[in-house]
């Protein structure tokens, strides 16, 4: 223990204290979001509800979309905490805690003669713009980047770390582990994200160059040893889809043909070759490049250390450079050519981006200048302007976005948690300078890690304070749970009036949704039963068949809603509604 906290005590500290901050202010100030995290929370309410952990299901139908280890996950903090939002959503800070720290023990591994390797590779990550966006989030992608690191460290051991040593083969253990779990937690997708530091070993690794320690060459290994590598990871590979088999076999007996089909091959070739969703073109990425190395991109000090880092020709340095690139580049690429895109499913290769980073500054050889930090710290002061921009310039957004008719509601200038939230962030971005603003350069380069963690914690805050400037303005209009109670309330009212007084639901009413249902009350009205999809155009007639029903309408036109009883209306995103509605009663005579 205590050789690990002199190796590991500042990564450690620094991670719970970013997640920390971001999971109290996620709990305090927002909502789970619509549609994809209210779908999932869904799904793991389905499960517990029906206490099927083999096959999920949504909506009383089987959910093929994706493997179950968040919904097991999310299971789990409900058996041990109760069912409840605050439960589930520890499971995207704890995957975040644990990303962090297997960055930090990759970097040791990586940059072994630096010690503050691992805290930068934690200050770089944990401050990044994408970090501190996708680790609030109950989604499947910071889950999968755990697998990632993990599976990718076990590699870089096995060829590297503990070359020629006995016991290498808990490494393979390891590597098939996290194939198992990581297709288990997003599907095949796991394989893609490993496939080239696998198949590319020749590339990356030297077989001649020297031990570290010892300062012999690795005789053991020879030219020949990415032949010798291919038994070794095969036994991985087969290991990992034995351990993802163990449940698909069962799962696809158990949900029949088509659940099967899904699982084993439609999900992965439909977004490969024509999507489904989420189609873009092959450029698309490229455009958010930019946001992947914020705020740190805007320091000179990375440039200058970018240039020393791909200019050296030391042995150690070009297998780490290789070794990164390869698990990058060609994954990028890959992204890039298939047919479905989101942003979020580059978040695996943060921790990659992240570490390469980590090796510029590690070589940045002209003495730090303050410029070197105050550019990066310029950027979270902007970003921490940005909730008091919108909330003044309101109307004028409102303006320029043709068809957010709830811009002005959303950024509301009367919001008085803007200021507060806004001052917080304030006063640590003022606290960061003023520690920068004291440090000679000298002092400065020798706690680049320390400066850049203090930066990376003002990310940290600077995203807290954006959740509580929204959260009684723009969060709103994303927050289900207002008309989540109502339907509750009025299903049960129709119960109570039915007379229906043993546990059966035949007195509840029923429940229709005019659109594509998505999951999104599931859970949050702790329904037990399914709504039934219908169609906009279909409302009256279903109404018609079903004089005590219960109608779910989202849409961007109040028109659409005059044929009918509105029981409750809220405000959605920045131009919709929904609505619950019911039969008009009949003209008074």
């Amino acid at each position: 223990m205590k050789l690990f906290l002199s190796r590991y005590g500042g990564a450690l500290i620094l991670s719970a204290v970013i997640c920390v901050v971001l999971c109290a202010a996620s709990l305090w100030a927002r909502p789970i979001f619509p549609i994809d995290e209210t779908r999932y929370m869904t799904v793991a309410w389905e499960m517990k509800q029906s206490g099927n952990y083999l096959v999920p299901s949504l909506n009383q139908e089987v959910y093929h979309h994706k493997p179950p280890v968040l919904f097991w996950l999310i299971n789990l903090m409900w058996a041990i905490f109760g069912v409840s939002q605050s439960a589930a959503m520890i499971v995207p800070y704890l995957a975040s805690f644990c990303l962090l720290m297997l960055t930090a023990r990759l970097a040791r591994r990586l940059y072994p003669q630096h010690l503050d390797a691992p805290l930068l590779a934690v200050a770089l990550l944990g401050g990044s713009l994408p970090f501190v966006i996708y680790a609030n989030l109950i989604m499947f992608d910071v889950l999968l980047s755990v697998l990632v690191v993990l599976g990718i460290t076990a590699i870089w051991d096995f060829v590297k770390w503990d070359s020629g040593k006995s016991g290498r083969s808990i490494h393979i253990l390891i590597l098939g582990a996290a194939i198992g779990i990581g297709i288990l937690t997003k599907g095949p997708v796991m394989l893609l994200h490993l496939a080239f530091v696998l198949l590319g070993i020749k590339f990356w690794h030297d077989a001649n160059e020297k031990d570290e320690e010892s300062g012999k060459a690795d005789k053991a290994l020879g030219d020949g040893a990415p032949r010798a590598y291919f038994k070794s990871f095969t036994a991985a590979f087969i290991l990992g889809v034995l351990m993802a088999l163990c449940w698909a076999i069962p799962a696809a007996i158990y949900g029949g043909k088509e659940f099967a089909d899904k699982i084993f091959w439609g999900q992965t070739a439909g977004r490969v070759v024509n999507a489904f969703d989420h189609q873009r073109p092959f450029y698309w990425y490229l455009t958010f490049v930019p946001i992947f190395v914020l705020p740190w991109a805007l320091s000179p000090a990375l440039w200058r250390g970018a240039r020393n880092f791909f200019a050296s020709k030391i042995p150690t340095d070009t297998a780490v450079k290789k070794f990164l690139l390869i698990w990058i580049i060609p994954v990028f690429v890959a992204f890039s050519l298939i047919s479905g895109k989101q942003i979020h499913y580059l978040v695996p290769l943060l921790p990659g981006l992240t570490l390469l980073m980590t090796g510029c500054l590690l070589h940045v050889s002209r003495r730090l200048g303050r410029v070197d930090i105050w550019a990066i710290l310029a950027v979270v002061a902007v970003l921490c302007a940005v909730p008091i921009i919108m909330n003044l310039y309101a109307d004028q957004i409102g303006a320029a976005i043709h068809g957010s008719v709830h811009i002005e509601e959303t950024f509301a200038k009367s919001n008085p948690i803007v200021p507060m939230a806004v001052l917080c962030m304030i006063i640590i971005c003022g606290g960061v300078a003023g520690y920068l603003a004291k440090c000679d350069s000298t002092r400065l380069e020798k706690s680049l890690a320390c400066s850049l963690s203090l930066i990376a914690l003002s990310m940290a805050v600077m995203m807290a304070g954006f959740m509580g400037a929204a959260k009684n303005g723009f969060l709103i209009n994303y927050d289900l749970a207002p008309i989540a109670v109502k339907l509750q309330e009025f299903d049960h009212q129709g119960a109570a009036l039915s007379g229906a007084n043993s546990q059966k639901t035949e007195g509840a009413r029923p429940i229709a949704a005019a659109q594509i249902y998505h999951g999104e009350f599931g859970f949050l009205a702790r329904l037990t039963r399914p709504v039934e999809q219908i169609g906009g155009k279909d409302i009256a007639n279903w109404l018609a068949q079903h004089p005590n029903g219960l109608v779910v309408y989202r849409t961007k036109d109040l028109k659409n809603y005059a044929p009918y009883h509105i029981l409750y209306q809220q405000p959605y995103a920045l131009s919709g509604y929904y609505a619950i509605l019911e039969q008009s009663p009949p003209p008074s005579p």
